[in-house]
């Protein structure tokens, strides 16, 4: 039975339809909800109708109930919001809108606990072009009203991304910097912790999405690695490995992401609450 807070489904609009994306679909499909979805390949649309979904132009977010913008932002914008933004003030009947963040907004923390109202250092691309798609939307949603929900994502992973995937295509790397973490969330926990913002809005205007254990890349590697029963990639000292410049950021940062605000305003708890729960049911459902 629907408590009075709940949002009662319709028309869920998705602005992107990736990894996250796609399976957020299949949910509200599940749960009721009338998806419609913005893609601009061919293949994106072809995928969108093979679930039962109807792929739609931007015009469409005039009259959708939620929204959920999950495609990336480029150099300099937001694609999502430079295709929605003209028909949005006007949805007087938009309950929930929501954009996938990144944690990277946070910079570096010091290893320490990171919670939604900590500082925003930024220093990354990735971090800075986030940051400012942030504050894009805010712009455009606190003058109108409009009820936007920032998801600040950790380390996606999940069937067919993961330390599995690395292992057996012999790109793993085992590289450790002392004192070292990073947080991360299993794909279907984005997916329960969206649903449970969506049937609940207005709850807060920004969550931290990820599990319950920062853990460093290479205890991840290392436990993946006994998982397959194989050898783990022989470790590598951060102070001389040779990393790609694009791959530095993640040992040039160090924070440990809390989740504790989806948890008490939610009622959210992650299926996988570490990387170890995480791998062993990727495990189960891949390799067996």
């Amino acid at each position: 039975m629907q408590g009075p807070e709940e949002l009662i489904p319709g028309k869920l609009l998705l602005f992107g339809f990736g990894y996250t994306g796609e399976r957020f679909c299949r949910r509200q499909q599940a749960a009721g909800w009338q998806v419609e979805v913005i893609g601009r390949s061919e293949e994106t649309q072809r995928r969108v109708l093979e679930l039962g979904a109807k792929p739609v132009n931007p015009p469409a977010a005039a009259e959708a109930n939620a929204i959920l913008v999950v495609a990336p932002p480029t150099e300099g914008y937001c694609p999502g919001l430079q295709a929605l933004a003209p028909y949005l003030p006007g949805n007087s009947q938009l309950r929930w809108l929501g954009y996938a963040s990144s944690t990277a907004v946070y910079g570096d923390q010091q290893g320490g606990w990171t919670h939604e109202d900590s500082p925003l250092n930024a220093a990354s691309a990735t971090g800075l072009r986030r940051l400012h798609a942030e504050r894009s939307w805010i712009e455009l949603c606190r003058p109108a009203g409009l009820p936007l929900i920032l998801f600040r994502l950790a380390g996606i992973y999940g069937p067919g991304r993961s330390a599995f995937d690395r292992l057996r295509a012999g790109k793993a790397r085992r590289i450790e910097k002392a004192n070292h973490a990073l947080s991360r969330i299993h794909v279907d926990d984005i997916v329960s912790l969206l649903e449970a913002s969506l049937r609940r809005p207005n709850q807060h205007s920004v969550y931290n999405v990820c599990d319950d254990e920062p853990a460093s890349t290479a205890d991840v590697v290392t436990y993946a690695a006994e998982l397959l029963g194989v050898e783990p990639p022989a470790p590598e000292p951060f102070e001389s490995a040779d990393i790609p410049s694009a791959a530095q950021r993640y040992f040039l940062e160090n924070r440990r992401i809390s989740n504790a605000l989806a948890r008490q305003a939610l009622d959210w708890r992650p299926q996988y609450p570490s990387y170890r729960e995480g791998l062993r049911a990727i495990l189960q459902t891949q390799f067996t």
